[in-house]
């Protein structure tokens, strides 16, 4: 990690809280090249060592960093997103397709339950992506 001095530590600072006020959100997630902070600002997520936040705000497209970790592929916020919110939707398919299909008061509720869980949890996911 490259380190910087404290004139530019300061404007990175500025930038950063700039950013917060503009409707970013700080992220519990370290950035896993550096260990810095991370944010997420119109759906992209940043880190504040690595990422040139100037551009960010400026509306230019910024290249991310990317991490290599061994051979594995990249994977997205957003492909991680989708992904689950397929399961779910899958899941929350065949909780339905079972309520629909039983007669069992008890077995009802829990079905219930379940489909209550995998609704908020996509409700969640829609807000944390949008």
């Amino acid at each position: 990690m490259e380190h910087l001095g404290q004139s530019d530590s300061k404007a990175r600072m500025a930038t950063s809280a700039d950013l917060l006020r503009r409707g970013a959100t700080l992220l519990q997630e370290a950035c896993p090249n550096c260990g810095g902070v991370q944010l997420r600002y119109q759906g992209k997520v940043y880190c504040l060592n690595e990422s040139d936040l100037d551009e960010v705000l400026s509306g230019k497209p910024v290249v991310q960093p990317v991490v290599k970790e061994g051979n594995k592929p990249q994977v997205t916020t957003s492909e991680s997103s989708n992904a689950l919110r397929k399961l779910l939707e899958g899941k929350l398919a065949t909780a339905s397709k079972q309520l629909e299909a039983t007669s069992d008061v008890q077995e009802q509720s829990n079905l219930l339950d379940l489909i209550s869980k995998y609704l908020e949890t996509l409700q969640k996911l829609n807000k944390t992506v949008s």
